[in-house]
């Protein structure tokens, strides 16, 4: 009796050696972000050198030429800049005379503030102040242009000048002296009027006397004595 052949036993794999075997692939790690390419730091201090040279180049131009005739190369010739270099600071002639303004009125304050003597009152101060900073825009070839020219001029005037006027007017009332009741209109009105009246004594309309005539009724409308205001308005700034 034939029997019907039976199937050969399946052989089993023989096990791979580990050695042999492949290793299992690993998963990429995330890439870290490429870094930013570093911005090359701003040297403020030599910004701040390279725009005080454009600011004292044109407070000297200015100061020979007047702002009118005063072009933006002969500031940038005078400070040994670039025409271009200008630019990085200013955006124009107006821009920098104010800058000029600005600088002169703070260190004027300064100056004004170490001048008046210990002895003087806050009359006085307030008085010879005023008188003084009229002056000096009758004198000062930017500081009377921008003053009567700029559109900047009333709000940097009180910003600056203002703010001491201010704090002046405030003592005077605590000390009895002045007898103000609204303090910030009446450094508007004092600010105001001092423009007015820089403007009209260099157009010819009003005589260089007229600031002292303009400081006696500032003086007298705050409530301080004639005598005393006769004596504020005659003293002697030895301009």
């Amino acid at each position: 009796m034939n029997d019907k052949a039976k199937p050969a036993p399946k052989r089993a794999k023989a096990a791979t050696p580990a050695a042999s075997r492949p290793a299992p692939a690993k998963k990429p790690e995330p890439s870290e972000p490429a870094a930013e390419p570093r911005q090359p730091r701003i040297n403020e201090k030599a910004r701040q050198r390279t725009r005080n040279k454009l600011l004292r180049a044109a407070r000297s131009v200015m100061g020979r030429k007047g702002i009118e005739a005063t072009a933006i190369n002969d500031i940038t010739e005078e400070a040994e800049l670039s025409f271009g270099s200008f630019y990085n600071y200013f955006t124009s002639k107006e821009e920098v005379a104010r800058a000029v303004f600005i600088e002169d009125a703070l260190a004027m304050i300064e100056e004004l503030d170490a001048g008046t003597a210990p002895e003087a009152s806050i009359a006085e101060r307030v008085g010879v102040n005023i008188r003084r900073t009229i002056h000096r825009g009758l004198t000062d070839p930017v500081w009377g242009w921008f003053l009567v020219h700029s559109m900047y001029s009333i709000n940097d005037m009180i910003s600056t000048m203002g703010n001491p006027l201010a704090r002046d007017i405030q003592i005077g009332n605590n000390e009895g002296a002045f007898d103000v009741v609204d303090v910030d209109s009446t450094v508007d009105c004092i600010v105001g009027g001092m423009l007015f009246l820089l403007r009209k004594i260099l157009e010819g309309g009003r005589p260089v006397s007229a600031v002292e005539s303009m400081v006696q009724y500032i003086l007298r409308g705050m409530g301080v004595a004639h005598v005393e205001v006769d004596r504020i308005i005659h003293i002697d700034l030895g301009n």
